[in-house]
């Protein structure tokens, strides 16, 4: 007699189908045997036996062995991003039929398997979409074996969960604007000569500048010594994102915050990749990350994290007190909706020399205006607002 854990397998692996065939096949062999016609007795038979062979067939262990990875695991949105599926070992038609689906994000996403192959090693590649922004979880593989038939099923998992980690898109934004100048000290005292201020070494790595080399230095120590200089009017930038709910127009919130997160993630882009300080703050005060720059052109670990908390980053229906831009800064660039006030967010940005407000307006009356010492541009996208900042940038 089968194990009950047997039974209760096959009980689970009978489709609904299954289980009317299986019903029907008692009934014909138990009216054939009474009534003494074996025709009949013969028919339950095999519609018995093909329940069982479906049933064998399903339950089996599989005859193939499936590997999966997911590349890259951090990907701009809307992107490329692939599964890479390796089926090991043969695989030829039978009583069953293989399929095998990937759960992204919820949703199952088909995998076309080879058919019969002689191969050992087949690898399949298939497209994981990257609709929105944030965190998606992928996986695991559901590998399902089914009958021709259609009277048995049976469903594994293949691999793990793996997080993939979609960034904002890229919108272009060419440049920065110019910061005060500063004293070689460090002070905001104003300077009106030229020229470039030492702030620190670092040993020479391959790419730097061989021109920049700090010969006394290199001398005293045996190793080429690299000079970090900084421009005296190097601009220290803080970007401001307004992560308030009732910044943006409710019809279209969702869409207008995702384009403030992506115009906020190419300002904070154009500073890192351009070596300058930066202050990335978030209206509500939940988030801030400070990158100290780098002189020497080389990325910054700091650069790194604010691209992937811009990749997770949502709003607040109940703001705090918030966060006013930095006394360090010289350029502070705030990103919000049409719904926000302008005299609010003028405190938010401090004293600063240069105070920039890009708004996301639906419809925007006025596309820019100047107030005081504050410049406010309006456009419905991120794309709008970006050429409309590089034409700032210019004038």
């Amino acid at each position: 007699m089968a194990p009950p854990s047997r039974l209760v397998a096959c009980w689970r692996a009978t489709t609904p189908r299954g289980r009317w065939v299986g019903l029907l096949a008692a009934l014909l062999v138990a009216a054939g045997a009474y009534a003494r016609y074996p025709v009949v007795v013969g028919v339950g038979l095999c519609l018995l036996g093909l329940l069982v062979a479906e049933l064998v067939a399903v339950l089996r262990p599989y005859a193939v062995a499936l590997r999966r990875r997911v590349e890259p695991t951090v990907v701009v949105r809307n992107d490329p991003c692939h599964g890479v599926l390796r089926v090991a070992s043969r695989r030829r038609r039978g009583l069953a039929r293989l399929e095998a689906a990937e759960l992204v994000d919820g949703r199952l996403v088909p995998v076309r398997l080879p058919e019969s192959t002689s191969a050992e090693e087949v690898d399949v590649t298939y497209d994981v979409p990257t609709p929105r922004r944030g965190v998606l979880r992928v996986g695991p593989l559901l590998v399902r074996r089914h009958g021709i038939a259609g009277l048995a099923t049976h469903s594994a998992e293949v691999g793990e969960v793996v997080d993939v980690r979609v960034l904002p898109r890229r919108i272009p934004v060419t440049r920065m604007l110019t910061g005060a100048r500063r004293a070689a000290i460090g002070t905001a005292d104003s300077l009106d000569i030229g020229g470039t201020d030492l702030v620190g070494l670092h040993e020479y790595t391959q790419g730097d500048d061989l021109r920049r080399l700090h010969w006394a230095t290199s001398a005293r120590s045996g190793t080429l010594m690299v000079r970090d200089d900084a421009e005296p009017a190097e601009p220290h930038v803080c970007v401001l994102l307004d992560d308030r709910w009732g910044s943006y127009p409710t019809e279209q919130h969702a869409d207008l915050f995702e384009e403030a997160v992506e115009l906020a993630a190419a300002l904070c882009r154009v500073t890192v990749q351009g070596g300058h300080p930066l202050q990335f703050r978030v209206v509500s005060g939940r988030f801030e990350v400070d990158s100290p720059g780098s002189p020497s052109g080389l990325p910054r670990a700091e650069g790194t994290e604010i691209e992937h908390l811009l990749a997770e980053i949502g709003t607040v229906e109940r703001a705090g007190p918030g966060v006013h831009g930095s006394r360090a800064a010289d350029i502070v660039v705030a990103v919000s909706g049409s719904h926000a006030s302008e005299s609010e967010l003028d405190l938010f940005l401090g004293d600063a020399p240069r105070r920039v407000l890009l708004s996301l307006d639906p419809r925007p009356l006025v596309t820019s205006g100047q107030s005081s010492d504050l410049l406010v541009l309006r456009g419905g996208t991120s794309h709008n607002l970006a050429d409309q900042w590089d034409v700032a940038v210019d004038a």
